[in-house]
């Protein structure tokens, strides 16, 4: 199975955090989904941390509230 491209992988991420944080307020628990939500910035920042470090002029990670 390939790889989804960057953008895909954090539209979909951005999907699924939206979801997390509908779930939260529907039901008052701010705790439902902290675990899948502390995963995915985990990851998605320990993937981009080497670059920024390698390379301070890359450009900046888009907005993702602008993806919704």
């Amino acid at each position: 199975m390939l790889p989804l491209p960057v953008r895909v992988r954090l539209e979909l991420l951005a999907e699924l955090l939206c979801s997390i944080d509908a779930r939260r307020e529907a039901t008052g628990d701010q705790v439902i989904g902290s675990a899948v939500e502390r995963d995915i910035l985990d990851r998605e920042l320990a993937e981009l941390a080497p670059e920024w470090m390698m390379n301070p002029e890359s450009p900046r990670v888009p907005n993702l509230s602008r993806i919704r």
